[in-house]
């Protein structure tokens, strides 16, 4: 279910319709709602009884089947795990999409919280990326669209532990690291000492380019 929700949120509706199907009845609709608090889950859901089991001959549990537009049946089966990788299963996912006549949007950057990226940098000794941003703010909002729409980035801050920190809420740590306020990115190394701010040469796009190849952990 983790996959479901974060590919629905990723993709929307115009791109990947989910439907959850219920085998509780529509007399008890408080396990579902359950389900739903639980999960957080921003899609419809169906309590179909036996119905869906004999429509599909379902034999186990959980099942889930992927049709294209046509209704036509491109996959059944369990969906692979979700092992709470945020990035995991996309690439499955973007094949079946293909297969259905679909070209799939680019996964998206998933950042850390600062904490976590901090134990998983000492644990890996890999480089954070360092992202603080604010909302509402130009230069975050710049940084967003840089990352998000440059391919050569995209590819090479994946060699990063992505770390993102709230300028207004996280000054301390900006200043930890001499980072600008708002919309910084710094690249730390597992010592935290500081490699690379891109606010020392604002809007070089190219030495930020040459930073992330040079200290990338691929």
């Amino acid at each position: 279910m983790p996959s479901l929700v974060r590919w629905h949120k990723e993709l929307g509706p115009e791109v990947l319709s989910i439907i959850t199907v219920f085998s509780y009845t529509a007399a008890a609709p408080d396990k579902a709602k359950s389900f739903i608090r639980k999960n957080k889950v921003t899609f419809p859901l169906l309590a179909d009884g036996n119905g869906n089991q004999t429509r599909h001959g379902v034999l186990t549990y959980p099942s889930a089947f992927f049709l294209d537009s046509q209704g036509k049946v491109l996959w059944q089966g369990i969906l692979p795990r979700d092992r709470s990788d945020p990035g995991s299963n996309r690439q499955w996912l973007d094949d079946l999409l293909r297969r259905a006549g679909v070209e799939p949007p680019p996964p998206p950057i998933h950042w850390l919280e600062f904490d976590k990226g901090l134990d998983e940098s000492q644990w890996t000794w890999g480089n954070r990326l360092l992202f603080v941003e604010a909302e509402g703010c130009t230069q975050s909002q710049r940084i967003h669209k840089l990352l998000s729409e440059d391919e050569e980035i995209k590819k090479l801050v994946d060699g990063f532990i992505r770390v993102k920190i709230d300028g207004r809420s996280q000054l301390e740590i900006a200043k930890k690291y001499g980072a600008a306020w708002p919309g910084d990115l710094v690249i730390i190394d597992p010592d935290d000492k500081v490699l690379f701010r891109y606010w020392d040469d604002f809007k070089d796009v190219a030495a930020l380019k040459r930073a992330l190849r040079v200290h990338t952990d691929d």
